[in-house]
């Protein structure tokens, strides 16, 4: 009998497609026996070729016939086939049957195969019949397997999740899959702990519990006697997954990850050889990646980033797919903190496809988000997909993590709560529930490779612990201050500073950069401020990664100054490496941040703690960059950063400075520059900003160290020019209009009018002061001017400022500004009124009292109108008052009263003055310190003065050591003073 030619044509198109489908590692087969509108059978598999569990079918027509409907764009190009039937039978079975479908178009002329996926919204009708579109670019083909797996995928059903959590066992999922699912998903696997602990526990159900923060479940799992297993597991059990739980615990609990990287090393195939190894590999495949991850987590946190990346290596390639992608993901976290950002998106990629036909496994799901988040952090501004991204980072583990934080937030705030009911202060009662619940979000987190959600739950536990130990080290150390001989006793480290050192490393590892800034300052200057010298340390010989390098830099920028010598030169010459060629770090690390915004601001800290030899270095740079940034804002921080170099160490690079100063430099610049020779004793330099000076130079001005330098002429250039501004101002406050920012002509006036009174200009001074409509900022400074030479005012001026004082309160207003805090004005204008002889400083009291009554702003005022009594010091009822606010909770407040007590500081002090002072030297922060430096700095010296600068002179910050050093120069006369690193 002769076989027909459709026949023929069939049978050998099905042979084709069968081969298609082979060439891309499916595993095709025919169906010969039962004719169901179906030629296929197709097993799926992955680029790896391993089975994905998932069947689809497919219908193969082949034959020029079936290729005569074809359709094309607007410039006639196909696109593709209408494939046709009469009725809508087959369609109809096609797309309601229980595994995907395939159309296969197979064009026998070029042994070409196309497909089409069955669906309803595919399916179009004619009116007489049904028809689907075979798209061109859907050929059988290696370019395709993603789609094709997607299409797959699409008849796997995501698991029921509502309802599941009392009934949380390790048999809740596939055998092979519990343990991924207790450190992933534990939710899933440990169990409700309303169902009791009488049963015995899983070593799956073990773990999840860890990684949930349930520790102290496991202790009452231990004393209901049902679980001697649990009770006995370490290293020697038998059961690997009891190993693994054993050095899981120490690694959690203890911080001890030894025994996890040795049972890691151990399961992986390189340490087995041969049939032994293929076996172990199949047989272990979800224990090797269970070890090898959550070892590599942990070495990812300490920062040993090649041992993780040696470790994720030696777990192979042959994992199932999930774990696979499991170890992917964290390849590429571990490539990325190292710099081969290429390389870690490709293998990001990879993940992400390798878990997306496991819509049915909740931990590929995380694996999947951590991926897709991954690529979203590190492609670039025009490459972000948010939409695709949150719709894939939105799975049941991040809702879990979510619920968890809820619930710590929740405890800790009930915790303060009460807290705040007894008359406590925040962190004196810690929430152990709310920190556990914390741990674990950033521990399931880390464990997914969700770098963003990790690092916040570890920065939300960081404040709870830091704010507790901070409450519990300022109880100890009041609690042990012991005066003796009328010299305080250095409070002692204790374990609180230990554990501050570690949370604020953590911190700086995981690239909690705002909350680790907000810490290091508070702890700097209210201290303790010696965890955060240790931290600031340990971040010089650390790595620079991609998720540490602003914490980093933002540790330096605020801390820079607790750091030795010969650290600080580290520091420094990396900050000026940074600066002079950022490219090479911008390769490796891939900030997400301005390098030069951030390199300046740490290089100006750790400039007061760095040597000669670095500021030299530093001014050789400068002058090197100098001509290759152009920019106002270039200039601003480059201008600072002459601001910051020492003047002593710079004389080497005098004749270069001045050729610089002379040669192009914008003004600014220029007189930046010669005020950086002139503190270096450079009488050239000083001459030539005179002339600049005489010339009227406006930024030559703001580099002069005393106006007692100018000539009258010059002076009087100077008071016309700064009046001039001043009338602008006033008669722009009165159209509404308040310029921002710039030179305090107001202060400038008043200075210049104190120096030379026979061209001084009082007139546009008191209507700055009075008018109500001038912005504070362009008159607080003129204020604090008056208050500081208030004896030398001509009486007619005096007479007209008092009058602002009539009701014994100063009424001296000003429009808020951006930049000007409230309280300031209303300080400076007390200070005035002191002066003036127009505020009793009774009454100043008074409203300091009243102020520290009130909100942390008010405090802050009064802390600010503290430092306008060192004038009056000497009275007793003032002198006691700032003796007991030496005590004072707020740094700010004792940073004020020791201010004040210091400078009003005379021969033969009372010796609670002088235990006040000395324990305010002493504290171990650095801004009351630093106060007490600055007061030296402004007093007469008597004896008494010494002993403080000795003990000074020993601090642990450069810069309370530096203001402690007697004066060498005075500061300049610009609207501020010249910057210092605090700025």
């Amino acid at each position: 009998m002769r076989a027909s030619e459709q026949e023929q044509t069939g049978g050998a198109g099905v042979s084709r497609v069968i081969a298609d489908f082979t060439e891309i590692d499916w595993g095709p087969s025919e169906n010969t026996r039962h004719d169901l509108g179906i030629d296929l059978f197709l097993q799926v598999r992955d680029e790896r070729r391993f089975d994905r569990v998932i069947l689809m079918a497919a219908q193969v027509k082949s034959g020029t016939s079936y290729f005569n409907a074809p359709t094309s764009d607007d410039q006639g190009a196909c696109t593709g086939w209408w494939y046709a039937e009469s009725d809508a039978r087959h369609f109809e079975d096609w797309v309601q049957h229980a595994m995907p479908h395939l159309l296969v178009m197979h064009d026998d002329v070029t042994r070409t195969s196309y497909w089409a996926h069955v669906t309803k919204e595919a399916v179009h009708s004619t009116g007489s019949g049904y028809k689907i579109h075979v798209p061109v670019h859907q050929k059988v083909e290696l370019s395709n397997r993603d789609k094709l797996l997607k299409v797959a995928a699409s008849a796997k059903q995501q698991p029921a999740l509502q309802g599941t959590s009392f009934a949380a066992g390790a048999k809740a999922v596939a055998p092979g899959r519990a343990l991924r699912h207790a450190l992933l998903t534990p939710r899933l696997i440990a169990p409700h702990r309303n169902t009791g602990y009488e049963r015995a526990l899983a070593p799956e159900e073990a773990i999840a519990l860890i990684t949930q923060g349930r520790v102290q479940d496991l202790q009452w799992y231990i004393e209901e006697g049902s679980n001697p297993h649990l009770a006995a597991a370490d290293s020697r059990s038998r059961v690997w997954e009891w190993r693994f739980f054993s050095a899981y615990y120490n690694a959690v609990v203890d911080s001890d990850i030894q025994p996890l990287l040795e049972l890691a090393v151990a399961a992986c195939p390189a340490s087995t050889t041969g049939k032994r190894r293929g076996k172990q590999q199949a047989e272990q495949a979800h224990r090797i990646a269970a070890g090898v991850v959550t070892s590599a987590t942990f070495l990812t946190a300490a920062e040993r980033l090649t041992e993780a990346e040696t470790l994720l290596e030696a777990a192979g390639e042959d994992l199932l797919p999930i774990d696979h992608a499991w170890v992917l993901v964290h390849r590429a976290i571990v490539m990325s903190e190292q710099g081969n950002l290429d390389t870690s998106r490709r293998l990001a990629a990879a993940a992400l496809r390798t878990v997306a036909p496991d819509l049915d496994d909740v931990t590929a799901a995380a694996i999947g988000a951590s991926a897709a988040d991954f690529l979203y952090r590190t492609s670039g501004r025009g490459a972000k997909d948010l939409g695709a991204t949150m719709t894939a980072v939105d799975t049941a583990s991040s809702w879990w993590r979510s619920q968890s934080v809820a619930w710590a937030l929740e405890a800790h705030e009930e915790k303060t709560f009460r807290s705040w009911g007894e008359g406590e202060d925040p962190g004196t009662w810690p929430s152990a529930e709310a920190q556990s619940r914390l741990l674990s979000a950033w521990l399931s987190a880390s464990l997914a490779g969700t770098r963003g959600p990790s690092a916040a739950a570890l920065a939300q536990h960081a404040r709870h612990e830091i704010t507790e130990h901070e409450a519990a080290w300022r109880s100890n150390a009041a609690t042990e201050l012991n005066v003796r001989d009328n010299q305080p006793r250095q409070i002692p480290t204790s374990t609180h500073t230990h554990s501050l050192e570690d949370t604020l490393d953590k911190l700086r590892r995981f690239g909690c950069t705002k909350t680790l800034q907000t810490a290091v300052q508070r702890l700097w200057a209210a201290g303790p401020a010696s965890p955060v010298q240790a931290a600031v340390q340990r971040s010089v010989s650390a790595p620079w990664t991609h998720t540490n390098a602003s914490a980093k830099l933002a540790l330096l920028r605020y801390a820079g100054d607790l750091l030795p010598r010969e650290l600080a030169d580290q520091a420094g010459r990396h900050c000026l490496t940074l600066l002079e060629d950022p490219e090479p770090f911008a390769q490796r690390v891939r900030p997400w941040f301005t390098i030069d915004h951030y390199a300046h601001r740490a290089l100006w800290r750790v400039l007061s703690a760095a040597s000669d030899v670095v500021h030299a270095e530093t001014a050789d740079v400068l002058l090197r960059v100098l001509p290759d940034r152009p920019g106002e804002h270039n200039e601003t921080d480059l201008i600072k950063l002459a601001a910051h170099m020492r003047p002593t160490a710079v004389t080497a690079f005098s004749s270069r400075l001045r050729m610089a100063a002379t040669d192009g430099a914008s003004p600014a610049m220029s007189a930046a520059l010669l005020g950086v020779l002139i503190a270096s004793g450079d009488s050239a330099a000083e001459a030539e900003l005179l002339r600049r000076t005489e010339a009227g130079d406006i930024d030559a001005i703001g580099e002069v160290r005393s106006l007692a330098d100018l000539s009258p002429r010059t002076g009087k250039h100077v008071i016309g020019l700064a009046a001039s501004h001043c009338h602008q101002h006033l008669k722009e406050a009165q159209q509404n209009s308040w310029g921002l920012g710039g030179w305090d002509w107001a202060r400038l006036l008043t200075l210049c009018n104190f120096f030379f009174p026979e061209h001084a200009r009082w007139g546009p001074v008191i209507d700055i002061v009075l008018d109500h409509r001038i912005a504070q900022e362009h008159k607080a400074g003129a204020v604090r001017a008056l208050t500081t030479r208030a004896d030398q005012l001509p009486a007619p001026v005096a007479t007209r400022l008092q009058a602002a004082f009539s009701t014994g309160l100063p009424t001296i207003r000003g429009v808020p500004g951006l930049t000007d805090e409230a309280g300031v004005l209303t300080e400076a204008s007390f200070a005035l009124g002191l002066a003036l002889g127009a505020v009793d400083s009774t009454t100043a009291l008074r409203r300091i009292l009243t102020w520290l009554r009130g909100s942390a702003s008010h405090r802050r005022s009064a802390a600010r109108l503290v430092s306008a009594l060192s004038h009056h010091a000497n009275e007793p009822i003032i002198q006691g008052t700032l003796v007991a606010l030496t005590g004072d909770p707020q740094y700010q407040i004792r940073a004020a009263a020791a201010f004040s007590l210091t400078r009003g500081l005379q021969e033969h002090p009372a010796p609670a003055v002088t235990t006040a002072i000395a324990t305010a030297a002493n504290e171990p922060g650095c801004r009351v310190p630093l106060a007490v430096a600055h007061a030296l700095d402004r007093t007469p010296v008597p004896e008494t003065h010494y002993a403080l600068r000795s003990g000074l002179h020993q601090h642990m910050s450069a810069l309370v050591r530096s203001a402690a050093k007697p004066p060498h120069h005075l500061s300049p006369i610009a609207n501020t003073p010249r910057p210092t690193p605090l700025e």
